[in-house]
């Protein structure tokens, strides 16, 4: 008797998913009395370019590994581990469904190991998000030996997991439905928000090519949407849904750089996969390579006349966030796991400077099936000891930055259900959501106590709030009047209000050209930095608009690949 009831058997499970949804992952998997023969995806709805898309993704790669092994124990694609893991266990399922023990089908299996490696190449680009796949597709179209080492197993960095949108002025996207825009009302915008920490003439830089930067992307293969405002308080409206995107979505920046990354392939281009930087090589001052380590064991050596550190910002290294920014401790972020600032460390090792921001890009929301704070919600903004901090129906990172200069690792949204907001009023009526942390109350002192604030605090802002209602004027804050709704009950919620953050702002000091500057101010030869490994001078505290770090990415990118291969931009 064999191990297998033989048939086809199906599992489901949930994945990444985007627009803030998990996606259903269904799989179908052909036992014979002896083996598996086959498992197939049927439905899935994940991420382009991560989860999917990609030679690399696990879509397209794990259900063969799990043949090929006989086993459920097959490692996750670094980088995509969501869509890994529901793989898995919806084909764990599977098998269960024919009584098998899948148990025994699940002993790990080790990556594999590389022998130890060394090559040579002109360019060499560590980190293939935004930034990195923009300056290969650069150096390819240059016709120049380029060669790509990332540490996960597919490409798309943060960008692929974001809402895929980038930011420009005066396009012909704004011009087909009569907005009028332009760079110098961009630079205005970004110099406002800059607050007196940014570069002007990075600023003046990105500004006057972020239109071409996104024909240039078209190129590539990105197609527009359509165009939206950051927020219904911002105009014009200059931001850029990807194909497939949608109002404040996520995950759709994986059509961006999907499409670099088929550019990149077709245009001859290689990509190191599961490699991460170790250390720079560093001869008589000049950068000439970099070590890099394989995530199952292995070295590569490159050497190269010139180094592009794209290695991503440190939102998932917790203990440097939060030991910069220890009001964030407990914060939320779905930036791959790789994104720890190694490339910084390595280049601070050979004597570059790095720049530590008062700021990071910081939202507060529920996290939760509400999912409250991300779009325009106008309810009572408190932190987390009950007291108003800003004008609630403003762009969600200039309530981030009021919330994070609280000092505070929390804060609170409170309503009482009469808002035209869809989303707060469904998550009020339902009287809970998926977070313990919100919560609901038949009084405004049983609210205070769930909560965990003093009920005279609380009932001092919220009068004062219902008066500034009652009056029409927002005498604190500047709230429109129209958005305003007081706070009589009879039943309340508070919403938890979680720190969320997808890009840091601190990095690498460069200049215009994308080099590297050491602690003196002067250029480091043979090394470059673009995306969030070197974000200095385009950010104050307040990240000002969607899309800009990826179109800082992916303009950088290109500068850095067109210098270091004799296309210079200066």
């Amino acid at each position: 008797m064999g191990k297998f009831n033989p048939g086809t058997y199906e599992g489901l499970a949930y994945g990444n998913g985007y627009d803030s949804k998990p996606s259903k992952v269904k799989v179908a998997v052909t036992l014979s009395e002896d083996r598996i023969e086959e498992v197939k995806i049927l439905e899935h709805g994940e991420i382009k370019g991560v989860g999917y898309g990609l030679k690399t993704s696990p879509v397209e790669t794990l259900p063969g590994e799990i043949v090929k092994h006989q086993s459920l124990g097959v490692p996750p694609v670094i980088g995509a581990e969501k869509t890994s893991k529901a793989i898995i266990k919806a084909a764990t399922k599977a098998i269960a469904a024919s009584g098998a023990d899948t148990a025994a089908l699940s002993t790990p299996i080790p990556r594999q190991k590389h022998e130890d490696e060394e090559r040579t190449v002109d360019f060499l680009v560590l980190g293939g998000g935004a930034g990195g796949l923009a300056a290969g597709v650069e150096a390819r179209q240059h016709g120049e030996d380029v060669l790509i080492v990332e540490a996960a197993g597919v490409t798309g960095g943060s960008a692929a997991r974001s809402g895929g949108k980038v930011m420009a002025p005066g396009t012909k996207w704004q011009h087909a439905v009569g907005i009028y825009d332009s760079p110098d009302m961009l630079y205005e915008y970004m110099m406002e928000q800059g607050k007196g920490m940014v570069d002007p003439k990075k600023i003046r830089f990105f500004v006057d090519r972020a239109y071409e930067n996104l024909l240039w992307l078209e190129g590539c293969g990105w197609k527009c949407q359509d165009v939206e405002p950051i927020h219904e308080s911002i105009v014009p409206w200059r931001v850029y849904n990807s194909e497939g995107g949608s109002y404040m979505c996520a995950g759709q920046g994986g059509h961006i750089t999907y499409a670099m990354h088929e550019t990149y392939e077709r245009l001859g281009g290689e990509i190191v996969f599961e490699c991460s930087l170790k250390n720079l090589i560093v001869e008589d001052g000049v950068v000439k390579g970099a070590v890099c380590e394989y995530a199952g064991g292995g070295t590569l050596t490159v050497h190269a006349k010139n180094v592009l550190l794209a290695t991503g910002g440190f939102a998932a290294n917790r203990e440097k966030l939060e030991g910069l920014y220890p009001q964030m401790k407990g914060y939320f972020t779905d930036v791959p796991k790789t994104n720890v600032g190694k490339g910084v460390e390595e280049a601070v090792k050979v004597g570059a400077k790095e720049y530590v921001s008062p700021g990071v890009q910081v939202n507060y929301m529920s996290i939760s099936s509400a999912m409250i704070g991300i779009k325009e919600e106008a309810g009572l903004i408190l932190d987390a000891d009950g007291h108003r901090v800003v004008n609630e129906w403003s762009y969600q990172y200039v309530v981030g930055d009021a919330l994070m200069r609280t000092k505070k690792d929390h804060g609170w949204y409170v309503t009482c259900g009469n808002e035209t907001y869809e989303t707060v009023n469904r998550a009020f009526e339902a009287g809970k959501t998926s977070d313990p942390k919100d919560v609901y109350a038949d009084s405004l002192e049983e609210l205070a106590e769930k909560m965990g604030v003093e009920y005279a605090t609380l009932k001092a802002t919220v009068d004062r709030y219902n008066e500034l209602s009652e009056k029409g004027v927002d005498q604190d804050f500047g709230k429109p009047a129209e958005f305003m709704f007081p706070i009589k009950g009879p039943k309340y919620a508070a919403f938890y209000y979680t720190p969320c953050i997808t890009v840091t702002f601190g990095g690498l000091e460069t200049d215009l050209a994308a080099r590297v500057l050491d602690v003196d101010g002067n250029i480091i030869p043979g090394l470059y930095a673009t995306g969030e490994s070197a974000p200095t001078g385009i950010y104050g505290t307040i990240y000002p608009g969607c899309g800009t770090s990826i179109g800082s990415a992916v303009l950088w990118g290109r500068v850095a690949a067109d210098m270091a291969t004799g296309h210079p931009v200066f």
